[in-house]
């Protein structure tokens, strides 16, 4: 019911007509007048509130002679209700009755109901800004009441405004306020404001901030890279409480205004980080300036890092990230040699670094870099890879079914990405260890240049001469690498990157024997052996990203690469090819469901071969198995010197098709040409992904590979004009199945069919003089590998990463005289390898790896026989591939320890290979007349230390 206030005004009329029809009643008095004994209340209506009307409603009232009203009349009136509500209740009043001359009689009178406002909350709404800016501040808002009109009065309230600088009060009684504004950092600011009965006030406050006496910035320990969003508080130093706080913006940057003269503590704190804590002075008139650092709790910890990508298109791709895998033991923290962990990889021969993917050759899987087939990915002895680490971004695996982007292979394809060099500041590392030591440096040349310098070099040659003992054996070998790397990134123009690139490697080995004690006989003198690969390389990249459905790509590169041996004067053997390689590849985006890719693929150049060597007999009692004649050390040999140039054109296009959600299709075809053989290859390919259900994916694919032959072996001089090109038919399917974000099943059965594969033979042919010449390559090679892989992958979570690869493989080839299958070289029927890392507190980080690998196929000498012109036995080999070599297993474990210093990193680690000491077989010696053998064992326990530091 609502509160109304009623006045009363009577005014007692008596009627002139009932008293004036008799002149004896003219002496009549009201002795008593009406008294009001019971009231009604009167409704306020909301329409009326809400139109803020009040006044009063005149009313004449008739009584009877006991009191009741009998008659309302509205004299004047409000309207919106208020009327109607004072007749109603005037209707129920009762009066005790008025009296003429003593009796009770009925009467007239006058009365008024007054309505008046009841008194409504009023609210209080209005923002805090910055009066420069204009953005909104964060600031306490009080408002305490300054009038009289209630007792007691209402207590003061306050509030904080939100981010964007708004408050609200509400629930506020009318009337005037003192408004008080609080904020750190600005200058005092107090006002009024009255409050309207009911309604909504609003203001706008803008403050001038007081001047920053208190800047700085907060960067990483270490790494000296700037941190944003860090929390920096100051703290009164006595009773520990905060005064005030701030967060760092995006350059790491923090300041604090109006900080009084004295003595305080700055506290930083931010998660992933230790807290931090410092003293700071400042005094009255001056501004302080504190840089500080606060160190991470795990540096190069394990953890996913989410970034937009494109949808996953082909059937196999394993993508290696640098944080994840540079710290597992025996890959010397060489993110490339982490391939060679993998499903379908085979593990390589003792320090070889040869890649053997899916049962093919070593040569028919190609790395790129940046898209530029690069010769040699590993240095000698299965070193580190030709490209520093710290520079890659990532490396994708394709262990076969790849895309039409990727030609001239029919195994894996090893893609390497390398990053953009850093931007914010110089940047160095160096790491050291006891085989060589790489150095890298990096930075910004300009706002829109940037550079990287990268460098390498073993050291194993300048040391082993001061470590052999003067008795030491009669065979001095002596290998040395270096590599180096130069980037050069600008971004100068919008949706454009351009990036130039200098990469090189040397690789050299020299056996040598001891002065005066060649080996041979007196027609050919071996004093030792030099071993050379070299490569000098330069790529311009242009990147363009318009804000349009289209990208492009172009790559073009040219370099010079050499390689050859040299054992004596008249056998040896060098070959320089000066390649090039251009590249476009364009993507064109015409819906969400259908995208093309289109490219052309050239590779150009010519090589020059100079090649002397000793007759190589054609002796069938001495055929291996492996390719027919042995070197007999006499002057009549090979003697060529012989160019070849190559044109090998390209093109591709490939489809990526989505004709529904759950299913995605790429259908693409890649032509090659092969100038040297003068032939051209069609390579239809089709890969599928369908989802069938949330997680889990069926993928398949098939499709023709191809390859051209060696570089030379179309020679007429050195080998077959007639050849043609390699070919490898590709079958995949399988599933994979990802219930977390970092965790992963994937599994894939797969069939390789080769064919046209290059061989060794010791046929004849007629040349075009009509000369019957050897043959000594043909296309008459056959293989086949199927099996089956599995790779349950843990990524980087909760400072753990880790994987399981697990590959059951068959690899044959066809023997061309029984006409059967025999397993290949590379064949191994079971590879297990574990991989796993974990961060520990304090720095330290510990990984292992563990392998266990079925032995590979070996041709066995069977006994010897004897030949008295040469005087020593020549063995006799058994069935070809008939024996394995023992079963390889192997655990390998890594310490690493990170100090860290304000402006730099320290760290330290310990890998040891061959931890409990196996004994694997990595080939057999036999006695001088094969009659007794002894297994050549592998590395035993190796443990290595390496140092490194960065900023």
């Amino acid at each position: 019911m609502k509160k109304f206030w009623i006045l009363m005004l009577l005014a007692l009329c008596v009627p002139g007509v009932s008293f004036a029809q008799d002149e004896e009643q003219a002496d009549v008095r009201v002795t008593k007048a009406p008294a009001l004994k019971e009231a009604a209340e009167a409704e306020y209506t909301q329409e009326a509130i809400d139109n803020r009307v009040e006044g009063a409603v005149k009313l004449r009232l008739t009584l009877d002679a006991q009191g009741n009203v009998t008659k309302v009349e509205v004299l004047e009136g409000l309207g919106f209700g208020l009327d109607e509500n004072a007749v109603a209740a005037a209707e129920k009043f009762l009066f005790e009755p008025a009296e003429i001359n003593g009796v009770p009689s009925p009467v007239v009178l006058g009365f008024t109901i007054t309505f008046e406002l009841p008194i409504l909350p009023a609210s209080f709404v209005g923002k805090v800004v910055d009066k420069e800016t204009g953005e909104g501040i964060e600031a306490t808002v009080r408002i305490a009441y300054a009038g009289n009109e209630y007792d007691p009065a209402p207590e003061p309230v306050s509030t904080t405004t939100d981010d964007t600088g708004a408050f609200s009060f509400t629930n506020v009684p009318p009337g005037d306020y003192q408004v008080t504004l609080s904020v750190t950092g600005y200058d005092d600011f107090q006002t009024e404001i009255s409050l309207i009965n009911g309604e909504e006030s609003s203001a706008t406050y803008s403050l001038s901030a007081s001047a920053e006496n208190l800047v700085g910035e907060i960067r990483e320990s270490g790494t000296r890279t700037p941190l944003s969003a860090v929390r920096v508080e100051l703290v009164d130093q006595d009773s520990g409480d905060p005064i005030q706080e701030v967060y760092t913006d995006k350059d790491g940057r923090y300041g604090l205004r109006g900080v009084p003269a004295g003595t305080f503590t700055l506290r930083v704190s931010s998660n992933g980080y230790f807290t931090s804590t410092s003293q700071i002075e400042v005094r009255a008139g001056e501004r302080a300036s504190a840089t500080l650092y606060i160190e991470k709790e795990f540096y190069d910890e394990y953890k996913v890092t989410t970034t937009e990508r494109r949808a996953r298109t082909e059937v196999n791709r394993q993508r290696i990230d640098l944080e994840e895998v540079r710290r597992i033991p025996g890959t010397g923290g060489d993110v490339v040699r982490v391939v060679q962990n993998l499903p379908g990889v085979a593990r390589a021969p003792f320090v070889s670094g040869l890649v053997v993917v899916r049962g093919s050759a070593p040569q028919d899987t190609k790395t790129f870099l940046e898209g530029d087939n690069i010769p040699l990915v590993y240095h000698f002895f299965g070193g580190p890879a030709v490209i520093n680490s710290e520079m890659i971004q990532s490396i994708d695996f394709y262990p076969g079914n790849f895309s039409a982007y990727y030609g001239r292979a029919t195994g894996g394809i090893i893609d390497i990405k390398t990053r953009d060099p850093k931007t914010d500041r110089f940047h160095g590392m160096i790491d050291i260890d006891l085989l060589d030591t790489s150095v890298l440096v990096e930075g910004p040349i300009t706002e829109d240049l940037s550079f990287a310098l990268s460098g390498r070099r073993s050291y194993f040659d300048l040391f082993l001469p001061f470590i052999l003992p003067e008795d030491g054996p009669d065979v001095f070998v002596a290998p040395r690498y270096y590599d180096y790397q130069g980037w050069l990134t600008y971004k100068g123009f919008k949706g454009h990157k351009l990036k130039l690139f200098l990469y090189g490697s040397d690789d050299r080995i020299e056996a040598l024997l001891p002065p005066g004690e060649p080996q041979g006989n007196a027609e050919v003198q071996i004093t030792g052996l030099r071993l050379q690969n070299t490569f000098n390389r330069g790529q311009f990249r242009w990147e363009w990203r318009p804000d349009l459905p289209i990208e492009n790509d172009l790559m073009v590169a040219y370099g010079v690469n050499k390689a050859g041996f040299e054992a004596a004067e008249n056998f040896f053997f060098d070959i320089t090819a000066d390649i090039a390689q251009i590249r476009n590849d364009t993507r064109l985006k015409f819906s969400d469901r259908t995208t093309l890719r289109l490219g052309t693929d050239l590779f150009l150049g010519y090589a020059n071969y100079q090649i002397v060597t000793p007759r190589f007999e054609d002796d069938e009692d001495t055929d291996n198995g492996e390719g027919q004649g042995r070197p007999n050390f006499s002057r009549d040999g090979v003697t060529a010197d012989a160019t070849s140039g190559q044109l090998q054109p390209a093109v591709y296009a490939e489809f990526e098709l989505k004709p529904v959600d759950a299913l995605s299709l790429t259908p693409g075809v890649r032509v090659d040409h092969f100038g040297q053989i003068k032939k051209t290859s069609v390579q239809p390919r089709l890969a599928f992904r369908y989802e069938l259900y949330k997680g889990v994916t069926a993928k398949g694919g098939v499709g023709l590979f191809s390859q051209p032959t060696i570089a030379g072996s179309e020679d007429a001089q050195l080998g077959n004009p007639n050849l043609t090109f390699e070919k490898t038919l590709q079958y995949a399917l399988g599933a994979d199945w990802r219930p977390r974000d970092y965790l992963e099943f994937d599994t894939t059965f797969y069939y390789r069919d080769q064919f046209d594969v290059l061989s060794p033979t010791s046929a004849f042919r007629v040349n075009e003089e009509g000369q019957t010449v050897p043959q000594i390559w043909a296309n008459d090679g056959q293989g086949r590998a199927y099996g089956m892989e599995l790779l349950v992958r843990h990524y980087p979570q909760n400072r753990f990463f880790g994987w399981l690869a697990y590959t059951l493989s068959w690899a044959e080839r066809l023997d061309l005289d029984t006409n059967k299958y025999v397993p290949y070289e590379y064949d191994q029927r079971h590879i297990l390898t574990l991989v796993a890392g974990y961060n520990l507190p304090f720095g330290f980080d510990v990984s292992g790896r563990f392998r266990l690998v079925t032995g590979a196929p070996e041709t066995p000498i069977v006994g010897g026989v004897y030949n008295s012109e040469t005087d020593d036995y020549e063995p006799i080999y058994g069935e070809r591939g008939s024996v394995r070599k023992a079963t390889f297993h192997q655990l390998d474990l890594r310490v690493d320890k990170k100090f860290v210093f304000d402006t730099w990193l320290l760290g330290l680690y310990l890998d040891v290979q061959n931890v409990y000491n196996a004994s694997n077989q990595e080939g057999i010696r036999y006695n001088y007349n094969f009659t007794d053998s002894e297994p050549v064992t592998g590395l035993p326990i190796l443990p290595t230390l390496g140092i490194s530091a960065q900023f």
